[in-house]
C-alpha cells in the first residue's frame, strides 16, 4: 500500500526522480496523503511497482538471512528509504523505457508520413484544450476531423494515439494536435513527430515557471511551434508575450489577430453564453469567458484559410458546447445553484476570467481554490493579484491549505476581506458545502491539483 501511493506521486510528478524524492522526503506523512486521483495501472507503472517491490523482498530477504535480531529496525529503515528503491527502479528501467518510446514514436511518425492528412499544431500556456475543441467543431462543418484527446499533448502521448487511431486518421482530412512542454525543445520534438502544417500559438504566461525556470524559456519553447510550421500560423496579439516576442524569432508566415477587432461584445444573463461581431459577422457561443472571443478568431481565420465560408463558420460557432472542467457551466436545478466548473485551469490568466464569469452571478458568488503550482519565484506575486480579485468578485471565498493557498490569504487580509474560510484538504472543502451553498449561490471551482502538490 505505500509503495503503491509513492508510485501514485512519482506518475503525477511525470516520474522525475528528484522532485520526487523533494515530495517524498519535505512531507513525511506521505502516506495520509488524500488519495483524490488514482494511479494509472500502464506498462510502466505496472514495471516500476513489480522492480521495486522485488528489490524490497530481496533486501528484506537478505537481512532476514543474515541479520534475523535486527529485523524489525531493518524494516523501519526499509520503510524509510521507499522513495529510493521507487528510484532505483526507475533508473534500472530507463534504457528500456527509453527504447521502448523512442520506437513508439518513431512508428507513429512513420504512419503519419504516410497519410495525406493536414496537421495542424495548437501551443500555449493556455487555451491550447479550448482551442482545440473550437477549431475542431468548426472545421468540422466542412472536413472530418480527429483531434488528441483531453490533455494528450506530450511527444509519446501523441505517438500513442497515432498507432492506436490509424484507421481513423487515415480516413480524416485534418488532424489537430495539441502539444504541451514543460522544457524548451519539447515542443519542437513534438514538431518533429507530427510536421504541422498549420499553427495556433495562443498565448505565454507564467503557467510551469517553476519547470521552465524563466519566462524567456517559456515563451521560446513555445515559439518552437510556429518556428516548425509548414505554411502558416496564427499568432493570439491580444496577449503581450506573444505579440511583443514574435519579432524575435525568424517566422516567415504567420499573422496575428486578437479581440481588439471584435465588436458589441455581450455576455448573457443565466450563463448562457457570450455574442460578438467581427468582420460584420454575428456571433453568438455557450461559451461564457471573454478570452474565447480571441480563440474564436484565431480559429476563424485559420478556417477561412482553409476554405470554410463565413455561413459554415457563423453555424460552426453556434455549435460549440462548454469544453468540460473549464468553464463550464452546471446548473443543479433541484439545489437552485449554479457551479462554474474550471477545475482543470491551472494558470493567471484562467483565474482572471473564472472570475470575470463569476463577477456575472445574480446571487451570492462563491470561490473555492487551492492556488496555483508552479508559478517559481512569482509564486507569491501572482497570488497575491488573484488575493486582490477574489475580494472584489467574490463573496466568500474557500481555501485548501498550502503554500500556494496562503499567499492567498495573505492578499485577503491586506484587502480586509475577512469572509473566507480555509480548510485542511480539497476532500473536507468539499464534505462542507452541503453547510454553505443555498440556493441562488454560485460557486466557482478553480484548478484541483493533482496529490503530488500538497
Amino acid at each position: 500500500m505505500l509503495l503503491k501511493k509513492l508510485l501514485h506521486i512519482l506518475q503525477n510528478l511525470n516520474y522525475e526522480n528528484y522532485p520526487f524524492l523533494k515530495y517524498a522526503y519535505s512531507r513525511p506523512a506521505w502516506w495520509k496523503l488524500e488519495n483524490r486521483g488514482r494511479l494509472i495501472w500502464t506498462p510502466k507503472s505496472k514495471a516500476l511497482y513489480s522492480l521495486s517491490l522485488i528489490l524490497v523482498l530481496v533486501t528484506l530477504a537478505i537481512s532476514w538471512y543474515e541479520f534475523k535480531l535486527f529485523i524489525i529496525a531493518i524494516i523501519f529503515i526499509t520503510v524509510i528509504l521507499l522513495p529510493f528503491y521507487l528510484i532505483l527502479a526507475n533508473i534500472i528501467l530507463k534504457p528500456l523505457d527509453y527504447f521502448l518510446k523512442n520506437s513508439i514514436i518513431k512508428k507513429g511518425g512513420r504512419i503519419l508520413d504516410d497519410l495525406p492528412i493536414t496537421v495542424i499544431g495548437i501551443a500555449g500556456s493556455y487555451g491550447k484544450t479550448s482551442a482545440k475543441e473550437i477549431l475542431k467543431t468548426i472545421l468540422g462543418e466542412k472536413y472530418s476531423v480527429i483531434a488528441t484527446p483531453e490533455n494528450v499533448n506530450t511527444d509519446i502521448g501523441i505517438a500513442e494515439f497515432i498507432v492506436q487511431r490509424k484507421k481513423e486518421l487515415a480516413e480524416a482530412k485534418i488532424f489537430i494536435v495539441e502539444m504541451g512542454a514543460y522544457r524548451t525543445g519539447e515542443i519542437a520534438k513534438i514538431c518533429r513527430l507530427v510536421s504541422p502544417d498549420y499553427s495556433i500559438l495562443t498565448g505565454i504566461n507564467e503557467a510551469h515557471l517553476e519547470k521552465f525556470g524563466r519566462l524567456e524559456n517559456t515563451i521560446s519553447a513555445k515559439f518552437e511551434l510556429p518556428l516548425n510550421t509548414k505554411n502558416f500560423s496564427l499568432l493570439n496579439f491580444n496577449d503581450a508575450n506573444v505579440k511583443n516576442n514574435c519579432g524575435k524569432f525568424p517566422l516567415e508566415n504567420f499573422a496575428g489577430a486578437d479581440s481588439a477587432q471584435a465588436a458589441n461584445i455581450k455576455f448573457l444573463n443565466n450563463f448562457a453564453g457570450l455574442e460578438f461581431e467581427y468582420h460584420g459577422l454575428k456571433f453568438s457561443t455557450s461559451l461564457l469567458a471573454g478570452h474565447n472571443i480571441d480563440l474564436i478568431i484565431l480559429a476563424y481565420e485559420l478556417a477561412k484559410r482553409l476554405g470554410l465560408t463565413d455561413e459554415q463558420i457563423v453555424r460552426a460557432v453556434k455549435k460549440i458546447k462548454p469544453i468540460k472542467h473549464r468553464l463550464q457551466p452546471i446548473h443543479n436545478h433541484a439545489a437552485g445553484i449554479w457551479i462554474i466548473d474550471d477545475s482543470y485551469n491551472g494558470n493567471a490568466a484562467g483565474f482572471k476570467s473564472g472570475l470575470e464569469v463569476l463577477s456575472r452571478a445574480a446571487g451570492r458568488k462563491i470561490a473555492l481554490t487551492p492556488g496555483l503550482v508552479e508559478q517559481g519565484e512569482k509564486t507569491a506575486a501572482i497570488h497575491e493579484q488573484i488575493g486582490k480579485l477574489y475580494s472584489a468578485a467574490a463573496d466568500l471565498v474557500l481555501l485548501v491549505d498550502n503554500r500556494s493557498s496562503r499567499h492567498l490569504l495573505s492578499a485577503l487580509k491586506q484587502e480586509k476581506f475577512n469572509n473566507y474560510r480555509v480548510y485542511a484538504s480539497a476532500k473536507e472543502a468539499h464534505d462542507d458545502l452541503k453547510n454553505i451553498l443555498r440556493p441562488g449561490d454560485t460557486i466557482i471551482f478553480q484548478n484541483d491539483w493533482p496529490d503530488a502538490y500538497f
